[in-house]
């Protein structure tokens, strides 16, 4: 599989694969698994830069009140967003997610999305990041006591950017083992399952749980025992040619990398639908693999103890992954935006919420 800039995957500036580092204090160069001839590789990382509620300050020094809804009840949502030559993926199908979500809680989004567009660009730009996670929060605001609804408070809104975090290119080429959790998807859901909320306690320990068996992911279950998503991503799996993923009334978040690889199926002609499936339906599995925002499609080779298949990256994982990659690029050529044009197009931070 090559390798390119795309959601999960490094390339140094050689052309060779290379795992990327973790740590939001990496250097733009280090971020992008990329440096220039002559300069070292530990030169002086550029400050990350952050919002909240209509500043835009150094991230070090970005804070919120410690009587926010968001910190003393988990009364918020948010999104996670990948950004591209510093502009958001998928950005529409995010934010009508954030959006519904937000109208669901009863939260005012205080941002249009073309508005919420040029920050997340403003902010890569400043935080010299051409790659990175964007991180979207919205909360209910200001904590004034007890649990009552109050329209009249602002809400909070927060975005921050990072560097991206990138897979090791070995997981793409041999798949990941994953566990499945003790903890019902249904205690994951809290609320709504659509919502994206930051009470992510379950989702926390599930993962938890899979570290602990030395797995990379946990699936959740369903109320019927059924598998419904993993801890930080959605389940497919091939079945008789045939591409499965399980339904939405399984509970599950609606996953945008999700309808991405859908449409991609359907665009494609490729054998797809949704269905419930289960844990002793592993064997008939002949592919299976995760999917986010961040990663992108990533195989998965072994469930529990179990093999999926041959127990090697199949056909239909390569392939779907070549057409996610082809669609992210699309995603991107349709509004390319230099950083420094990103700079200069961006209004001025002068008012509470406003870009």
């Amino acid at each position: 599989m090559p390798v390119s800039k795309k959601p999960g995957i490094k390339k140094n500036a050689d052309g060779k694969s290379a795992a990327a580092e973790t740590g939001a204090g990496k250097s733009a160069a280090s971020a992008t698994g990329k440096t220039k001839l002559g300069q070292s590789a530990a030169a002086k990382p550029k400050p990350l830069y952050a919002y909240v509620n209509g500043r835009i300050t150094p991230a070090a020094r970005a804070v919120v009140s410690v009587f926010d809804r968001g910190l003393v009840l988990g009364d918020g949502l948010f999104e996670t967003v990948r950004a591209w030559d510093g502009r958001p993926q998928f950005f529409g199908l995010h934010f009508k997610r954030l959006s519904v979500s937000a109208k669901r809680l009863r939260i005012a989004l205080p941002m249009d999305e073309a508005g919420l567009e040029r920050l997340v660009k403003k902010l890569c730009a400043k935080s010299g990041l051409a790659d990175a996670v964007v991180r979207i929060t919205l909360t209910r605001g200001r904590y004034l006591g007890g649990l009552a609804i109050d329209p009249a408070l602002p809400p909070t809104l927060i975005v921050t950017v990072a560097p991206v975090s990138g897979l090791p290119p070995a997981l793409y080429a041999r798949g990941v083992k994953v566990a499945i959790s003790g903890i019902n998807k249904a205690a994951a859901s809290g609320l709504d399952s659509a919502i994206k909320s930051t009470n992510y306690l379950a989702n926390i320990f599930a993962k938890a749980e899979a570290d602990k068996r030395g797995a990379y992911e946990a699936i959740l279950l369903g109320p019927q025992g059924e598998i419904a998503e993993l801890s930080t991503s959605s389940f497919f799996c091939v079945v008789e040619g045939k591409v499965l993923t399980p339904p939405i009334d399984t509970g599950i978040l609606p996953g945008i990398t999700r309808q991405i690889l859908l449409r991609i199926l359907r665009r494609e002609k490729i054998p797809y639908g949704e269905a419930a499936l289960f844990p002793k339906e592993i064997g008939m599995m002949q592919e299976a693999f995760l999917c986010s925002s961040v990663r992108g499609p990533l195989p998965i080779t072994r469930i529990e103890r179990e093999k999926i298949g041959d127990g090697k990256v199949g056909p239909m994982f390569r392939r779907l992954r070549a057409l996610y990659d082809r669609e992210c690029e699309s995603d991107a050529s349709s509004d390319a935006v230099s950083l420094s044009a990103a700079v200069a197009s961006s209004a001025s931070v002068s008012g509470k919420h406003r870009v």
